[in-house]
């Protein structure tokens, strides 16, 4: 099951609550606020006094304020419990991570990985396919909107999109390159957003997708997958995967190409989808182009509490929490990888 920690003070939605934890990941935004280590326990101590025990099933610590500390008796009682620790930028990037030093079946699924990456054709096969999955989940997201809001004039778009997701897998493995994959990537991408934007109140002003401009959509849009990077990043890592290598993304150092490429396929249902029902109703607010510390912990409860909503993963056919499913198919990529069986390889789809 999912554990959700429920403080008085998100309980009742109230505005300043320090800390909050969806899943199994403990969020932490607030300035001012402290980590430490009381008799064996974390315990977070809010800037009014406030003190909160962290719950002992959390595997994952986000930090999210540069204003945050956390004392390094509470990153070894983290460390010897298997607990990450994740620290976020004020866009909501990943910037550091601190992992436990071993993982398992590391050396054998990099050195698969590392094979794989020399292999040309296999490493399109894989591209396409990850690609594939991501047009058509827009494809979905789009029709559950056309449905839920009876906009039917949705539904061609979502034709469209799921067409071009057909053409792109029906495509001969060697008449790929990157480039056509990033043409009808870029292509879907264009008509999925012109759909999105007319999903949105006009008062947003959200005219497509663009991660460098500071409208409110973009801004939060981006602050979203900097969660999901986060997310998607570590169970990479625990699955023994080398993060810093990709097969459609460009390498290049510090750039965690492989989590680029992974997260396609989860960024329409984790992030797009809760920003698209519920941003309406925040009241986001930018200073100096980047959001304020309410706007963040806002656009953080929409994505971690979609996260631990159950779905139906379509390869086992199970309904599990979201961020489940992102630990599932992590592992389920290394082993992969790992037995060369990328032409079998199915990503997420989205059943709704």
């Amino acid at each position: 099951m999912v554990m959700i920690l429920v403080l008085q003070a998100i309980a009742q939605g109230h505005a300043h609550s320090t800390v909050s934890a969806m899943a199994e990941e403990l969020y932490v935004v607030e300035p001012g606020t402290r980590i430490k280590t009381r008799k064996g326990s974390i315990i977070i101590v809010g800037r009014d006094g406030n003190v909160k025990v962290a719950p002992p099933s959390i595997d994952t610590v986000i930090i999210a304020s540069s204003k945050v500390s956390i004392s390094s008796k509470a990153i070894r009682l983290l460390a010897s419990r298997g607990v990450n620790v994740v620290f976020l930028d004020p866009v909501g990037y990943p910037i550091a991570m601190l992992f436990p030093p071993v993982m398992n079946r590391t050396v054998l699924t990099r050195v698969r990985q590392y094979e794989l990456f020399l292999n040309r054709e296999v490493r399109l096969e894989l591209a396409r396919r990850i690609i594939t999955c991501k047009i058509e989940n827009q494809a979905r997201l789009i029709r559950y909107f056309a449905k839920n809001r009876g906009e039917a004039s949705l539904n061609e778009i979502s034709y469209m999109l799921s067409s071009m997701a057909t053409q792109l897998m029906s495509m001969k493995t060697q008449d790929l390159t990157t480039d056509i994959i990033g043409s009808i990537e870029a292509q879907a991408a264009n008509k999925y957003w012109d759909a999105v934007a007319a999903l949105l109140p006009r008062d947003l002003e959200f005219h497509g997708r663009n991660p460098d401009s500071m409208d409110p959509v973009n801004v939060a849009l981006n602050y979203g997958y900097g969660i999901l990077y986060s997310t998607a990043e570590r169970h990479i890592l625990m699955a023994g995967l080398d993060p810093y290598l990709g097969v459609l993304h460009t390498m290049k150092s510090g750039k965690p190409s492989l989590v680029f490429d992974f997260v396609e396929p989860f960024r329409p249902v984790t992030v797009d989808k809760p920003l698209i029902v519920g941003i309406g109703d925040l009241k986001l607010r930018l200073i100096n182009g980047l959001l304020n510390y309410d706007s963040r912990r806002a656009i953080a409860r929409l994505i971690l509490d979609n996260l631990s909503k159950e779905y139906v993963n379509q390869r086992t056919r199970r309904r599990v929490p979201l961020v489940e499913i992102i630990k599932q198919e992590a592992w389920y990529l290394a082993s992969v990888i790992r037995d060369g069986s990328v032409k079998d390889y199915k990503c997420f789809t989205w059943v709704f």
